[in-house]
């Protein structure tokens, strides 16, 4: 037995000596240019013998069309020179789908893979190439579906092997045959869609055991889909034949597993006793049948990438989780190449694809063409080669070789993203693209997040606890995560946070939970508390675990109005309707989130509906809940009639900006600005923009304004860069984005052109002198020191409070010294009985969490309160 090794071979007499060192027979040329040579196929002259091979890039928009990446991937494909390429895995059912960002082929997209198979073969035409042939890829994921995020297999028999692996019981239920009967048809009604956008041909994929591959493994199937070699493969057969049929403009063809390396009777093409080796009969037999049907191509794979990524696909950095064959990665090669010539030999008219060259690099070629000058394969596809390099074609026909430092190192990345759940290329040869996005998918990847809870020590005391505003035992839910006990990691969450995902993603955990990890005194290196925390709602979510628990209402059960759906509302209202009493939410804005949806941008928080809807619903349904949209207090909400009507009042009503230099065209809130950005209207600030201000908000402005196009972003800032009140990590990001902070600079007003816009900002320089009130040394003016600051636009971010407005609405109530409602610290009551408030009304605009720890004393305190009047 041999072992694998690393990469290390530089030339062909260095790869010469390798192959006879391990005595294969593994074929070489010096003279690559066969692979130029034109192949007639399907009435079609394909341009040289180079494919590139189906890869997913997992990077569709929401309904499952082509996204930006997707287009992006096949110009670089169509400008590098293949004369056939072969589109990624698309399904044909939004359940058939591995991926939530997989590829989904329906009527109501397919213009938008018309739109993609016409840039391609412009990108094509630009570069001077012959038009490629196009192929897609047409799947059902079966066992390996995952629609939502969360596996959602479909399988088509029981397998001793792969069971046990995806944790599926013995009674899990098989595909039946009505199902797949019909599965059929949309497969058939798929490919018509291909035609339509312009494709050349459809693949009905058939490898790596997603449905129709395991379909032909199903020996232990009852019914007409399983047992015999006829009934294993009629689905396949019946399938091409409807296309071919029912279809023109298109010819249909098919990748196909002929080695699935799983021991019989639940692989395909294996030896029964040993299925480390190959028994090709059955594919063989299959095959013959379909050359019969004049397919005019047949591509040929291996092996089982979930199973054992390695087996047939040599990498030299393993798959996480995966072993790699205790042999060289030539053996591996010189397998796959004698299968795919045992396929080509047996049917010499059919042209077949070969493929497993990446491990090559840049001696590729000399393999390539002397596979296809022994006639062992027609076809030379690149997968993981072409993601790397996706002129190598180009190159290749050009000079005769490959660039060494352009090639696929085969290290993985691009199935770790994959696995990962992220938009997946490759990571090192295209890594301004992939590199972040393949660090943000390992940041959030399960496996990762596991191994940090574990390093928790349990602490007693809890100083991670101590430092988050609600409370959470964080202990706790990391070490439930830890034992993959979500159900309880999630129950502790929501225990003491009754919006831990929207606190996951917007709260600073630096400076809360994971700033009190020991772990920062240890090793600088805290448990990434916030990311496992949203990992566990997310799941949970899609878990439907999230719901709120009504119990059945006591006879006293109260009826409370709360004002304002923000986080702290929200919070309010979940815990007041577990214990049993009737909420009504007022919200101003026709949808619950409050700050977190309207003004933090997109980036950071998405949409607030996810996590709300699935945690309120249940309360909605029941009638517990009643949400009124569009209502105001003080225009079409009164508080004495509230207090009148309702048994307790909750204010949890937000701030609007404070103070203003002034107004002129061009001047913008920073909350208006922000709300507008996020809906995709933000007002235009030209290409020189200032920022009045140094918390999250003025952070948040700036870096919406860099993403919409301004060029010199200034953030204006009185006191030194310490003593901002923005977080640190924002604090970095504004940095990192290429702002010019004038730091130590006092805005005293606005200057404008005669028709009386906005042309610059008067700033004088500050010098720090003793602490003020805030704790912050107060910033005194330098004499004579004043200048303009020549800018397009300014956005205000010089703080909150409450709007006139509100406030005379609130005149019952007393106000502190700050402006805002007075209230009692423990339980959020204010001046009038019955009345609460919390929040940024209170608060004078703190983080989600903070509010949502008020809500939470609130509903306490109210839910005491209630018993107490009963």
């Amino acid at each position: 037995m041999t072992q694998h090794e690393r990469f290390h071979l530089r030339d062909l007499d260095e790869l010469r000596c390798k192959i006879k060192e391990l005595t294969l027979d593994l074929p070489l040329t010096d003279k690559p240019s066969i692979l130029g040579t034109p192949l007639a196929l399907a009435g079609r002259s394909v341009a040289n013998r180079f494919a590139v091979h189906p890869m997913e890039g997992y990077d569709s928009t929401d309904d499952g069309a082509p996204g930006p990446l997707s287009f992006r991937r096949y110009e670089r494909y169509a400008r590098g020179g293949a004369g056939l390429i072969w589109f990624e895995a698309t399904a044909v059912l939004h359940e058939a789908r591995s991926n939530a960002r997989q590829l989904y082929l329906h009527a109501d997209n397919m213009a938008i893979y018309r739109r993609l198979v016409d840039h391609t073969r412009q990108a094509a035409s630009e570069a001077g190439n012959a038009d490629p042939l196009l192929i897609l890829q047409l799947t059902h994921s079966g066992r390996y579906s995952k629609p939502e995020g969360v596996p959602a297999p479909i399988i088509a028999h029981h397998s001793a092997i792969l069971d046990p692996v995806m944790k599926l019981p013995d009674d899990y239920p098989l595909i039946d045959d009505d199902a797949l009967d019909r599965l059929q048809e949309t497969f058939v009604a798929a490919a018509r869609l291909a035609a339509d956008a312009g494709f050349d041909g459809v693949d009905i994929k058939s490898c790596h055991r997603y449905l129709i591959s395991e379909l032909l493994a199903s020996h232990t199937r009852p019914g007409k889909y399983g047992g015999s070699l006829e009934n294993r493969t009629r689905f396949l057969r019946e399938v091409l034949t409807g296309v071919q049929q029912s279809v023109s403009g298109i010819f249909a063809t098919l990748r196909l597993n002929v080695f699935d390396a799983i021991a019989y009777p639940y692989g395909w093409g294996v030896n029964r006793d040993d299925p480390s080796k190959p028994d090709l009969t059955e594919p063989l037999s299959l095959i013959r049948q379909l050359a019969a049907m004049d397919i005019p191509l047949l591509n040929v794979t291996i092996g089982n990438p979930y199973f054992n990524p390695h087996y047939g696909r040599p990498y030299d950095f393993p798959v996480k989780g995966a072993t790699v064959p205790e042999e060289h990665p030539l053996q591996a090669i010189a397998r796959f190449i004698d299968i795919t010539a045992q396929v080509q030999h047996a049917v010499p008219a059919l042209p077949v694809v070969g493929s497993g060259y990446a491990w090559l690099r840049h001696l590729m070629p000399y393999v390539a063409a002397a596979v296809v000058e022994r006639g062992n394969a027609a076809l030379i596809g690149q997968g993981r080669g072409s993601f790397a390099y996706p002129d190598a074609v180009r190159d290749i026909l050009a000079t005769g070789r490959m660039e060494p430092a352009k090639c696929c190192i085969t290290c993985s990345a691009c199935t770790q993203i994959m696995r990962d759940g992220g938009s997946t290329g490759c990571v090192v040869r295209d890594s301004e693209i992939y590199g972040p996005l393949y660090r943000e998918a390992r940041r959030l990847a399960a496996d990762r997040l596991k191994e940090e809870a574990q390093r928790c020590r349990d602490c007693e005391t809890a100083t991670c606890t101590a430092g988050c505003p609600a409370g959470v035992d964080v202990p706790s839910f990391l070490k439930a995560y830890a034992n993959d006990d979500i159900a309880t990691a999630y129950s502790v969450l929501r225990n003491a946070n009754a919006l831990p995902e929207m606190c996951a993603l917007v709260c600073p955990s630096d400076v809360q939970c994971e700033g009190g990890c020991l772990e920062n005194i240890f090793c600088e290196h805290p448990i990434p508390i916030r990311d496992i925390q949203y990992d566990v709602c997310r799941r949970a979510r899609r878990m439907q675990l999230t719901g709120v628990k009504l119990p059945d209402p006591p006879p006293t059960a109260g009826r409370i109005a709360i004002i304002g759906g923000g986080p702290g509302g929200i919070a309010c209202a979940v815990y007041l309707l577990e214990q049993g009493h009737h909420v009504t939410i007022f919200e101003r804005d026709q949808s619950l989130g409050g700050v977190p949806d309207t003004i933090i941008p997109r980036d950071r928080f998405d949409d607030a509906a996810l996590e709300t809807e699935a945690i309120l619903s249940p309360a909605r349904d029941a009638g517990r809940l009643t949400v009124m949209n569009g209502r105001i207090l003080g225009e079409n909400l009164d508080l004495k009639s509230l207090c009148r009507d309702f048994d307790a009042v909750f204010l949890a009503v937000g701030l609007d900006s404070g103070a203003t230099m002034g107004t002129a065209p061009g001047v913008y809130d920073a909350l208006d600005y922000l709300c507008a950005a996020k809906a995709g209207k933000a007002p235009p600030t030209g290409e020189r923009c200032a920022v009045l201000g140094g918390g999250n908000t003025a952070i948040d402005a700036a870096l919406t304004a860099i993403a919409n196009g301004v060029r010199d972003l200034y953030l204006v800032y009185r006191r030194s860069f310490q003593e901002m009140p923005a977080w640190q990590r924002e604090r970095e990001l504004l940095l990192k984005a290429g702002a010019h902070l004038l730091l130590l600079s006092q805005p005293l007003g606005y200057t404008v052109d005669d028709d009386g816009r906005l042309t610059g900002v008067r700033i004088a320089r500050t010098v720090l002198g003793a602490p003020d009130t805030s704790g912050r040394r107060r910033p005194n003016i330098v004499d004579n020191s004043e200048t303009i600051l020549a800018v397009d636009s300014v956005i205000e971010a010089l703080g909150q409070a409450v709007p006139p407005d509100l406030r005379r609405a609130l005149e019952p109530l007393a106000f502190n010294d700050h402006g805002l409602p007075q209230t009692d610290p423990e339980s959020m009551a204010c001046s009038i009985p019955g009345v609460f408030a919390g929040g940024d009304l209170v608060n004078g605009g703190a983080t989600v969490v903070q509010a949502v720890a008020d809500g939470r004393r609130a509903a306490q305190a109210i839910n005491r309160l209630l018993k107490t009047y009963a």
